[in-house]
């Protein structure tokens, strides 16, 4: 995650120039997603990150994996692509990263990728940052249809259909370590057969801790058997059906196609 002023165009890191399209590969080879982050422009405080006559000037960023995360205050953006990205983690990342736990909320609020991720998204990203909450607007992360929609760092957690209560209430559960669960779509890193199963088996269990479940899944496109591991031994076998849902809107004033979606049949404890 990159700090970076807007607007974005649809594709955010173009935003970086002749050097986005390279960055961008770079981490695509190592597995790494790129995210652009600003301040909330509506809000006191809300400067962009340029420096006299638009020039770009040190930034903030951010690195998380696996529930850890470090972050840089005064990252050079153009050294970024000539960076080692392949075997980075937050424990051997580069100084001056400094370790950060504290979590971080950012919100997408790129209308050019939709427009009800800017309508829906700037409101509560701008009513939270108001209150003091760290909470920054960010480029598409993706679900669109489900904004407002946001990724909450360093445990990459996926959410939608928030407004500000519910994202204020998303924030505070993860400071005392509890996952939000009415807004939950998953972790990030996980494929969605195997983000269905692992919300099955939380909210069956009431899971409510920020623990990392493991998932494995097996079976055809239309069906999948998946087993759910928690950190403490327990086991869970999910069974899920690819089924035909009803018409949708893919994005904020389109019409209606086709949708499917992975559901569950049941969940069993081995």
């Amino acid at each position: 995650m990159l700090e970076h002023p807007g607007p974005y165009p649809r594709v955010a890191a173009d935003a970086l120039g002749p050097e986005g399209e390279r960055l961008r590969g770079v981490l695509r080879d190592a597995g790494i997603g790129l995210l652009l982050a600003r301040r909330s422009r509506r809000v006191p405080g809300g400067a962009d990150a340029r420096g006299p006559g638009g020039a770009a000037r040190s930034r903030r960023a951010w690195f998380a994996l696996g529930g850890r995360m470090v972050a840089w205050d005064d990252l050079d953006p153009t050294t970024l692509a000539d960076r080692d990205w392949t075997s980075l983690s937050p424990e051997n990342a580069v100084p001056p990263a400094i370790p950060a736990s504290d979590p971080v909320l950012f919100v997408c609020t790129n209308g050019k990728r939709d427009a009800c991720c800017a309508l829906l998204g700037r409101p509560v990203a701008e009513t939270l940052k108001l209150e003091g909450m760290p909470v920054w607007e960010c480029s598409h992360i993706g679900g669109h249809r489900f904004a407002a929609t946001a990724l909450l760092l360093p445990f990459g957690t996926v959410h939608g259909r928030l407004h500000a209560a519910t994202a204020r209430d998303l924030l505070e559960s993860a400071r005392d370590g509890r996952l939000h669960l009415p807004s939950l779509r998953g972790f990030s890193e996980l494929p969605e057969d195997a983000q269905a199963a692992d919300i099955a088996v939380r909210e069956s269990e009431s899971i409510g801790g920020l623990v990392r479940m493991t998932v494995t899944s097996e079976g055809t496109q239309t069906r999948r058997d998946c087993e759910v591991g928690h950190p403490d031994g327990r086991r869970w076998r999910v069974r899920l059906t690819r089924e035909e849902g009803p018409p949708r809107p893919e994005s904020c004033g389109r019409e209606p196609t086709s949708s499917e979606y992975w559901q569950v049949e049941h969940v069993e404890r081995t």
